[in-house]
């Protein structure tokens, strides 16, 4: 070949080669203008809160894109909104183990958690999200949420004070707090009705109790007790006194002032401030807010008015329909008004917004058994006893099937958990006795039988103070209430 024909050769490769590089150019370019096309859709679709959408563009993203962090963790935040619990825990994980330092996946696989009622699981994924951004008001809201279901009220306490910091104009935080406080007030009730059952500080907790219900009578009662006891309580002559009676001798010595006592009582007060401040917190950001009628409706649902309990819940739901608990609360106040039907109704309701809520499932069977279908209640209590953290309540509830149903070894062991937990509930162990007896095993029957004199004993002497003070107890007598009047028997 001539030199040329070399030449000519040599510049038509080269041209095939600069060909063959600017068609790769082009077809990277087309592909970066794609894939930038497609997350540009994903964020459109997510303003509108079309997470459909939003997923449909993120999976595309992905196939180009695989194992990308930051992509997963956008697909994981579209299926949690879409409700897609189950695929949004699964990319979220993938997240996760692509990118460890990331938070939103951290901080949305522990919402997720948290809404399947994963508590301890959920916790945990909070808390490394906390450790890589501790501003964000959302953790510490849901780490208060967590902490208290699992019964550390302190720690919760502590999260919901810095979300508060963080966010003051959020009523959800203020709520959360407000109850907080409260069941941290009910702790303290608890352990004084526990270790001095019969103390002055009980009977004067209890007279301002009835006192706050409108009940003067009983008021005066306790008060007058609790100054029989302690002579040297201040206030109490002054408060008889207003409530127009004379305040009794007290010449007689009395009994020895006590630390324990004063601690608790002083701790119960403390808490309810809290509690009241928090709550009046939300009615100066919106009187008329469904949280300040949430708040309405609790406490007129603690002072035994269900009627009024029941008017405000409704107008909650009128409010925000898919608040979770509120159906729960609505369907309780309307049981304690024999309303069992519609109690009924609310309680699936719940079930429908709350799937994983261990309380929601204890709650709709407690209303079934209330309605005697005893059937429908026992799968309920399982499903509650499946999931973390379940009410102390539904292993009772359980129990007493089993012993109806002649169950005695199922029903020995449901009870012996409730009792772990709530270890003064004489009625338990009146529950338990039958069905040691039904086992056939003496001993363990009559321990059972000295253990329920001796807690029905340790309320004799204080009926009325151990009934406005201890809540759970009150709840199950009112429900009972509630079941025989329904059969026509009150």
């Amino acid at each position: 070949m001539s030199r040329a024909g070399k030449s000519r050769m040599k510049v038509a490769r080269m041209g095939l080669v600069l060909f063959s590089l600017a068609s790769s150019f082009l077809a990277a370019q087309e592909t970066q203008q794609q894939l930038a096309l497609h997350q540009q859709r994903a964020q459109e679709f997510e303003v509108k809160q079309d997470f459909e959408g939003a997923i449909r563009e993120y999976r595309v993203l992905l196939r180009s894109i695989p194992n990308n962090p930051e992509l997963e963790s956008n697909l994981g935040v579209a299926f949690y909104f879409h409700g897609d619990l189950g695929e949004a825990a699964e990319v979220l994980r993938r997240a996760v183990a692509h990118n460890s330092t990331l938070f939103a996946p951290h901080l949305f696989l522990g919402l997720v958690l948290a809404k399947q009622s994963r508590t301890d699981s959920a916790i945990t994924e909070l808390q490394k999200a906390e450790a890589i951004s501790e501003s964000d008001s959302l953790v510490h809201t849901w780490l208060g949420y967590e902490y208290s279901a699992q019964s550390h009220f302190e720690k919760a306490s502590e999260q919901l004070r810095i979300a508060a910091q963080l966010k003051p104009d959020d009523q959800d935080v203020w709520f959360a707090l407000g109850r907080c406080y409260l069941e941290l007030g009910k702790a303290a009730t608890e352990q004084l009705l526990r270790e001095a059952p019969d103390g002055a500080r009980t009977w004067q907790l209890a007279g301002e109790q009835y006192e706050a219900q409108g009940n003067d009578g009983k008021a005066l009662q306790f008060y007058a007790a609790a100054l029989q006891r302690r002579p040297d309580l201040s206030g109490l002559r002054e408060k008889i006194t207003a409530l127009g009676r004379m305040a009794p001798d007290s010449s007689a010595p009395g009994l020895k002032a006590s630390e324990f006592e004063d601690r608790m009582y002083q701790s119960v007060h403390e808490d309810e401030s809290r509690a009241t401040d928090a709550f009046e917190h939300i009615s100066h950001l919106d009187p008329e807010s469904y949280r300040a009628h949430q708040v309405m409706a609790d406490s007129a649902a603690a002072s035994d008015h269900f009627d009024d309990a029941i008017r405000e819940y409704r107008i909650v739901l009128d409010k925000k329909s898919d608040l979770p608990e509120v159906h729960g609360d609505l369907c309780n106040a309307l049981s304690r008004t024999a309303r069992i039907e519609e109690a009924i109704r609310e309680c699936d309701a719940e079930l429908a917004l709350s799937p994983y809520s261990a309380e929601a499932y204890t709650q709709a069977a407690r209303v079934r058994l209330l309605a005697e279908q005893e059937a429908q209640a026992e799968p309920l209590l399982h499903k509650a006893l499946a999931l973390d953290h379940p009410p102390s309540a539904a292993y009772k509830l359980l129990g007493n099937i089993d012993l109806n149903r002649k169950r005695y070894p199922a029903a020995v062991q449901e009870l012996n958990k409730f009792l772990a937990s709530e270890p003064r509930d004489a009625s338990a162990y009146f529950l338990l006795m039958r069905a040691y007896k039904g086992i056939g095993d003496t001993e363990k029957m009559n321990q059972a039988i000295a253990a329920y004199k001796h807690y029905s004993n340790l309320s004799k002497g204080n009926e009325d103070a151990s009934k406005v003070l201890d809540k759970s107890s009150e709840q199950d007598l009112s429900l009972e209430q509630a079941k025989k009047k329904d059969s026509g028997q009150l």
